[in-house]
């Protein structure tokens, strides 16, 4: 059972990633989910429940949208043999059983659940709160109306508690968490010769054809992705800075009235501290060696040593560099045994030795503010200070709302900086592809999404970046496309080497593999085999790096096998002899074990639902329609 665990403990990022982006689109494109009646275009019935073509279609171009923001051109290539499509019809199939399933079980769903899950999903509100108005223009645009909607949300929190039903239902037993902490935790010392690919360069002779059949193959590895150029009128809000912004009495009493409660000044304390990391509260001589050296500190801070300059020296925090200080902090912010140390101490008293996860720590109370409630005469200045910083945010949405719409009316920006003698300073932005990679755009998904999915000489809507608005304007666009093979011939025959090399290299490898032990393969090659450090299954090998085949592999192996097969890594390829694995010497500490149970009840909860849905498949009438059949796995 544990490794049936295991293995889906090894689902990767893409899969991850393939969850999320499937929930999301759910709720907005799975609307044939629960129709009883049939619909002409179907693409699988799932007992009574019928699920369109277009439900299909929506939900999967959605689905693929999402990865291709995070992945580009990537995902065409990661999702082979129809995986996503695959992929897309069971979880729809899953998702109308679990419906089915918890409406049998008479799971309620209150409307006051629905209700508040639909006024806390984002695409609802308007500056963090639900609005009415933009509820309903995105279902318009959905072609929906709130009732069918909200059905359709009441399904989905439907599902929802049926599948949490099943996953507490799941726990870990004490033998379970011994094993996996044995598993991950056991030691492999190795021997490895390498071969690597650049010793095998000159023995690959270059035939045109072959470079030629391989661009062929790889054609879509050389693709250049679509590209636009844009330009960009960016709005500070420090324009706003210089205006008088007049506040009121009557406006500061109003806010103080309403706010009281925040005004409040909680209890706080400013720190410092000197930490003494643990990284691995396993390793008995390390802890050890950590609690002394924090004593003999602690010795020194109490004997009147300056704390600054101890902080500053045997600090493993980032703030040692400042001397340990931590400025103030509010109860709940810091964890509950340091918290506890520092809000009992005296100013300027320091602490005995303070264990946390983090390690050990001295703590220092330099200042305790006590909870304080002002008076309006003690607030007024910052309640100035907030409602001119609010009037300031509106005025400047306005001015910029404003000029957007000056733009919109002479048609973009270049023709209203036409017009008006370029009175708009823009910024230009040439190349930016769908990523953003090496753009001030990176790491801005969204934000590139909508501005590749415009065309040339559109405006953008104002975003928002950082704490600036920006209006953009697509001054050109360049389709993605492949280079023909005499454009990058030089780059693709340079490639076609290199994989040459390797599987040169892979080649004489595996012959050597073929002998009794490594020493053989060692003196038959003319290599010397190296010793790594030891390391576990979550550590790289050290200079050869992490290879979960190998890994698999070594730790599967007994002690002393000779690894008859090549492993290649990262442009290298190794031989591998086991020379020893070591189980943990220590038991599993509290701390450990919390990691390892949420560890193995995510994964095991996960398993209970994939089961459960298998069974309830066993006994439900699935039909897919024979344009989809290609795409139903049993």
């Amino acid at each position: 059972m544990i490794s049936k665990f295991r293995q889906q403990k090894k689902m990767t990022v893409f899969a991850l990633w393939f969850v999320i982006a499937a929930f999301v689109a759910t709720i907005f494109f799975a609307w044939g989910i629960g129709d009883k009646v049939a619909q002409s275009h179907y693409a699988i019935k799932v007992n009574e429940t019928v699920i369109s073509d277009a439900d299909f279609s929506q939900k999967l171009d959605a689905t693929r949208e999402n990865f291709r923001s995070l992945f580009g051109n990537q995902v065409d290539q990661i999702m082979k043999d129809n995986l996503l499509e695959k992929t897309v019809m069971n979880d729809l199939i899953g998702q109308a059983l679990l419906i089915e399933e918890a409406k049998r079980l008479n799971i309620p769903v209150s409307d006051a659940e629905v209700q508040m899950y639909i006024q806390n999903m984002q695409s609802f509100q308007v500056d963090g709160q639900f609005n009415i108005e933009q509820y309903t223009n995105i279902l318009a645009r959905n072609r929906m109306t709130p009732a069918i909607f909200e059905q359709k949300v009441k399904e989905d929190i439907t599902a929802q508690k049926m599948t949490e039903m099943i996953k507490n239902s799941v726990s870990v037993t004490d033998k379970e968490i011994e094993m996996e902490y044995k598993f991950r935790n056991t030691n492999a010392v190795i021997n490895y010769i390498e071969f690597n690919a650049d010793d095998f360069a000159g023995t690959v002779k270059v035939d045109e054809a072959a470079v030629k059949k391989f661009y062929d193959e790889n054609k879509e590895a050389y693709r250049v992705p679509e590209k636009a150029n844009f330009i960009a009128l960016v709005f500070d809000p420090s324009l706003m800075k210089n205006i008088d912004i007049p506040v009121s009495d009557k406006e500061i009493e109003d806010y103080f009235i309403r706010n009281k409660a925040s005004l409040i000044q909680p209890e706080s304390v400013k720190a410092s501290h000197i930490l003494f990391k643990v990284d691995d509260w396993n390793n008995k001589q390390d802890v050890d060696a950590k609690e002394k050296l924090a004593k003999e500190v602690l010795g020194m801070a109490k004997s009147g040593a300056d704390f600054a300059e101890l902080a500053k020296k045997y600090s493993a925090d980032s703030s040692g560099q400042n001397g340990g200080d931590l400025g103030y902090f509010k109860k709940g912010q810091m964890v509950p045994q340091f918290e506890a140390a520092a809000f009992k101490l005296k100013n300027g008293e320091i602490s005995d030795i303070v264990k946390t996860q983090f390690g050990f720590h001295i703590i220092k109370t330099v200042d305790h503010k006590i909870e304080t409630s002002p008076t309006l005469e003690q607030a007024k200045p910052q309640i100035a200070d907030l409602i001119k910083k609010e009037k300031g945010q509106a005025a400047f949405k306005s001015f910029v709302f404003d000029k957007y719409k000056e733009i919109v009316a002479e048609s973009n920006i270049t023709a209203y900086n036409k017009k008006n003698g370029n009175k708009l300073p823009v910024v230009t932005l040439n190349g930016i592809t769908e990523t953003g990679v090496g753009t001030p755009l990176e790491g801005k998904p969204d934000m590139v999404k909508k501005l590749m999915s415009m065309s040339k000489t559109e405006v953008s809507q104002i975003m928002d970046f950082d704490d600036k608005k920006v209006i953009f304007e697509m001054t050109d666009k360049f389709p993605s496309f492949i280079p023909p093979f005499d454009k990058i011939k030089g780059l693709v025959e340079g490639e076609y080497k290199g994989q040459a090399n390797i599987k040169a290299a892979e080649k004489a490898a595996a012959e050597a593999s073929k002998l009794a032990s490594i020493q053989d393969a060692a003196a038959k090659t003319g290599k010397t085999f190296v010793t790594p450090k030891a390391f576990n299954r979550n550590e790289p090998i050290e200079n050869l790096g992490m290879n979960n085949d190998l890994m698999d592999s070594i730790f599967k192996a007994k002690p002393g096998s000779f690894l008859q097969k090549p492993y290649t890594v990262s442009g290298k390829v190794f031989l591998v002899q086991v020379v020893s694995l070591t189980p943990p010497a220590t038991t599993v500490t509290p701390e450990m074990k919390d990691q390892l149970v949420s560890a193995l009840l995510g994964v095991k909860q996960n398993e209970a639902v994939k089961d459960y849905v298998e069974s309830l498949k066993k006994t439900a009438k699935i039909e897919v329609s024979p344009q989809y059949k290609q795409f139903y796995v049993k």
